[in-house]
């Protein structure tokens, strides 16, 4: 019996959604029904060329896991990101810095609440290298026939 079939009373039954997402419990189980993030190959293939090191893909990972709504920017603490990757909170920040003056992110502070982090650059710079991307180049093909 596969993760889906199970019972709508069982505890641990996935959503029953069609599409990825019903594609994405079938492969994690349980450990999606926590929350999940899709993430772009594109950003994978290209991390180097991009500039970014491990410690950069891991806080912008644990940043993307905030970003729900296309329109809402994310607003994660450092602090948080620095508990979640074991890290000291100023290697979180300088990552955030980095990211910011290699034109990944953007931030914008708010004097009373939380400072946001723009993911809209980054979304730009895959945009522009999935043009560039045999793989993009295949699958945009078949989306148009």
């Amino acid at each position: 019996m596969s993760f889906l079939d199970k019972n709508e009373g069982d505890d641990d039954a996935a959503p029953r959604s069609a599409g990825v997402v019903s594609r994405i419990y079938e492969k994690w189980g349980k450990a999606a029904i926590a929350g999940f993030q899709p993430v772009p190959d594109l950003l994978l293939k290209n991390q180097v060329a991009l500039g970014l090191t491990p410690t950069d893909i891991t806080v912008l990972l644990n940043v993307m896991m905030h970003w729900w709504y296309p329109e809402k920017m994310p607003f994660p603490r450092p602090t948080t990101i620095a508990k979640r990757m074991g890290v000291n909170v100023r290697t979180v920040q300088r990552s955030l810095s980095a990211m910011e003056e290699a034109g990944i992110i953007g931030r914008i502070s708010s004097k009373n609440g939380p400072s946001y982090i723009n993911p809209e650059p980054l979304v730009k710079r895959l945009s522009e290298l999935a043009d560039h991307d045999k793989d993009y180049q295949i699958r945009a093909k078949k989306l148009e026939e």
